[in-house]
């Protein structure tokens, strides 16, 4: 499945992925597409949907969308800049191939935000760089 560079659900999910995974390794972001793509598959309504760019903007789900502007403003920095750029070239692509993850669906930084209490309904499934993920238990 290859994604148009020009649809709202592929520029949704290039700045959800820079937000929530720059300064991460490309395996460690393709990851976070990943658990992306796999909640608009699960087409749960507490998640978004069945819609990407729903799925990556629903209230309270991604860190990088409470606050719009620190997306657009890390972009404009000289080094946000290549980072978005190096992530527009791999993305397109990202969904061709085999699930890296085994079904991940949720993510976090437990060196930033500790172990919330969803974490408990969860299966651990691995770590990548500073993020662990995870795969709901229902």
């Amino acid at each position: 499945m290859a994604m148009s560079r020009d649809s709202e659900e592929y520029k949704t999910l290039l700045k959800t992925v820079f937000g929530e995974a720059r300064g991460e390794s490309v395996e460690g972001q393709r990851a976070v597409a990943w658990v992306i793509k796999n909640r608009a598959d699960l087409n749960r309504s507490y998640w978004g949907g069945s819609n990407i760019a729903r799925v990556c903007k629903h209230p309270g789900q991604f860190e990088c969308w409470n606050d719009a502007s620190y997306i657009e403003n890390a972009i404009r920095s000289t080094s946000g800049k290549a980072e978005y750029d190096a992530i527009d070239r791999w993305l397109p692509h990202v969904y061709q191939g085999p699930d890296p993850t085994g079904g991940a669906d949720h993510f976090n930084n437990p060196d930033k935000e500790g172990y919330p209490s969803w974490t408990a309904n969860c299966h651990f499934l691995m770590k990548i760089g500073g993020h662990q993920f995870y795969k709901s238990k229902n």
